[in-house]
């Protein structure tokens, strides 16, 4: 059977299945992808007046779609993460990571972000190598909402600066994630108020906003503002941004 001409592409016969003589779009762009500056998202919800769990929460784990572990078991939508698979990319997306980040929405109350920074512990792994691991204040996000009010219940915090270069660049050392390989984003809390302030069964270390705000918790892990307190929660969202690789079609 005579091969079919469809015609020229680069100077060159466009290519045709040997087998049916059908065009080979494959072929046709063999190899190529759609490379662009990027970002990679995923966001950790905790209600008002929470205490935080014994065990890591583990970001970039839940895909869109499926129930949230920390948020109630709702459904995740592409407000919370764009992860299409648990901690790795499909084929053939993949990504250089030039810097991680931790962006607090607006509203949540200084008090409470600052029980995260101080007592929060971030590790990032790709396959099982620890990459980067500490304070979530290492890894300010360069994004949000930055301002003054006198309104009641008004705030803007942010973990740093918004603005796109007060970010810790990885540059020559940034991190490439191929396609299905597994990647991780834990965030845990090793000590308890007491151990962290050495103030294991007394109050006397203890912060004073601590002590106004939560009382005598020493035995208790990171404890956020209760809404009759004029808690909002936290919504903290993981970022990693860079440059990927996408389908062309």
């Amino acid at each position: 059977m005579a091969n079919t001409v469809y015609g020229k592409y680069l100077g060159r016969d466009l290519p045709v299945n040997s087998r049916d003589g059908t065009l080979d779009i494959n072929a046709l762009l063999g190899g190529i992808v759609d490379a662009r500056k990027t970002y990679v998202y995923d966001t950790l919800k905790l209600a008002p007046g929470a205490t935080v769990a014994n065990t890591p929460y583990e970001f970039f784990a839940t895909p869109v779609g499926q129930p949230d572990p920390y948020n109630g078991n709702l459904p995740k939508t592409e407000l919370d993460t764009n992860m299409r698979k648990s901690r790795e990319f499909s084929p053939p997306y993949d990504m250089i990571v030039n810097n991680l980040g931790f962006y607090f929405v607006q509203g949540g109350l200084l008090f409470d972000m600052q029980q995260i920074l101080t007592l929060g512990f971030m590790e990032f792994k790709i396959l099982e190598k620890r990459m980067w691991a500490g304070h979530l204040w290492r890894h300010p996000p360069g994004v949000g909402i930055q301002g003054a009010s006198t309104r009641w219940f008004e705030s803007a915090w942010t973990n740093g600066v918004p603005h796109p270069a007060a970010i810790w660049h990885f540059g020559d050392y940034k991190k490439y994630i191929p396609p299905s390989v597994s990647f991780s984003l834990t965030l845990s809390f090793p000590e308890t108020y007491g151990a962290f302030y050495n103030s294991v069964g007394v109050t006397t270390n203890l912060p004073a906003s601590v002590l106004a705000r939560l009382g005598a918790i020493q035995a208790s892990l990171a404890t956020l503002t209760t809404q009759a307190n004029g808690g909002n929660g936290i919504q903290l969202i993981a970022i990693l941004n860079g440059v990927g690789n996408a389908p062309v079609q």
